[in-house]
């Protein structure tokens, strides 16, 4: 199976049913059947904090994956602000889905983000778009081994793209991570200013918030579960 026919391009719509971007996305069933073609010989997941009104409702699950190639993990995260409405009843299950397809990616050497790891409006609002053509939209993707991704492009202006703001969820839980790591507030502020590259928070796009807690939840997952893994306490 060719990288290219896992990947499709969707369009993304609004709260308004408008047309605010395009996106290409690889399946989580594509990623599967490339793993197998590739030796799969297991996958594996744990629960890492399970959805509580203390932690926002937030779940978090572990993946592993091995190859023939190796063992590659995945963090996932699922709670209401970044999953539809249909979803909420299933937010363990979807946090599994999330952590399994990056840790998939990662084993096939795929740097497309999956379907399944879109937002919520995202997820719930888009349309087919075509038969897998190039968007030519950069996207976030780790080495091989899962240790690090590059710095998302923090400094395009979040109105501009149908970007919508990063969340206060996402603002709380990128300040625990960074809590758990030893940083005061002031600290991890300027932590964060310097890691986003821009001169104000309210300037972070909802994307790059995932895409940020997801590097540092895998640059660091144990310190980023401060106080017994409330992620939005």
């Amino acid at each position: 199976m060719k990288t290219e026919s896992l990947t499709r391009t969707i369009e993304i719509k609004n709260r308004t049913g408008q047309v605010i971007g395009q996106k290409e996305v690889v399946t989580y069933e594509g990623l599967l059947a490339k793993a197998h073609e590739e030796g799969l010989k297991a996958i594996r997941t744990t629960l890492v904090q399970a959805p509580l009104d203390q932690n926002g409702l937030t779940a978090i699950v572990k993946a592993e994956v091995v190859t023939e190639k190796g063992s590659f993990e995945g963090i996932g995260d699922a709670n209401p602000e970044n999953v539809g409405s249909f979803i909420v009843p299933h937010l363990i299950r979807m946090a599994e889905t999330r952590a399994k397809a990056r840790a998939l990616r990662d084993a096939v050497n795929i740097g497309v983000i999956s379907f399944e790891e879109l937002d919520g409006e995202a997820l719930a609002e888009e349309v087919s778009g075509g038969s897998g053509a190039k968007s030519g939209v950069s996207k976030p993707r780790r080495s091989v081994g899962g240790s690090t991704s590059p710095e998302p492009k923090s400094t395009r202006p979040v109105n501009g793209g149908g970007q919508d703001p990063m969340t206060e969820a996402q603002r709380r839980y990128l300040f625990r991570i960074l809590a758990g790591q030893g940083l005061s507030t002031d600290a991890a502020h300027g932590q964060l200013l310097d890691l986003f590259g821009v001169e104000d928070l309210s300037a972070v796009s909802k994307f790059d918030a995932t895409a940020m807690i997801d590097r540092l939840l895998h640059e660091s997952p144990a310190e980023g579960r401060p106080n017994g893994g409330a992620a939005h306490a």
